[in-house]
């Protein structure tokens, strides 16, 4: 049996320590081994909302397509496409705004590849999850995993949140020649 314990709130907040000691991760969490009370689980639920990867709505990519033009590079480049038009070297403007456009899009579909990906690795993910709640092992969904929840993963089992090894340990791949 494998424990471990989600990182981090979301929000944007710098990536703990993997190597910082148990008890302060469990200081900065407010959480112990035991695991957190059924009613800070829920405080925490309403608080960061659910565990799920966030997906975009709708039909996005007119305005996904346009912003690649607003990028830094793309503005430079369109400046250096007027300058070159104005001082009478229109074949020069024309390859700028060829490379616009293709750098515009080629990103534009490197982003549509990646949300696909991340839409399918989102299949992926296990519905249940074993948690630590009130120092009793339960399961619960997924979905309602919090920071400082404290999972119980055996091996073969998928891991529903980014999460922090506490004991055992992750048997290294070996190459079949």
């Amino acid at each position: 049996m494998l424990r471990q314990t989600t990182d981090q709130p979301p929000g944007g907040q710098d990536a703990p320590d993997p190597r910082e000691p148990i008890a302060l991760l469990f200081r900065d969490l407010r959480t112990s081994a035991h695991g957190l009370a059924d009613r800070e689980a829920n405080r925490r639920q309403a608080v960061y909302g659910p565990n799920t990867p966030t997906q975009r709505g709708g039909r996005r990519w007119p305005r996904e397509l346009a912003q690649q033009f607003t990028h830094p590079l793309a503005l430079l480049l369109a400046l250096a496409a007027v300058l070159a038009a104005v001082s009478g070297a229109p074949a020069l403007a024309v390859a700028i705004v060829a490379v616009i456009l293709l750098n515009a899009a080629l990103a534009f579909a490197q982003e549509q590849q990646a949300e696909k990906a991340v839409e399918a690795l989102a299949a992926f993910l296990p519905e249940r999850a074993t948690v630590i709640r009130d120092g009793v092992r339960r399961e619960v969904p997924a979905t309602s995993l919090v920071p400082g929840d404290v999972l119980v993963v055996e091996e073969g089992e998928r891991i529903s949140t980014d999460a922090r090894l506490l004991s055992g340990g992750v048997p290294r791949a070996t190459r079949s020649r």
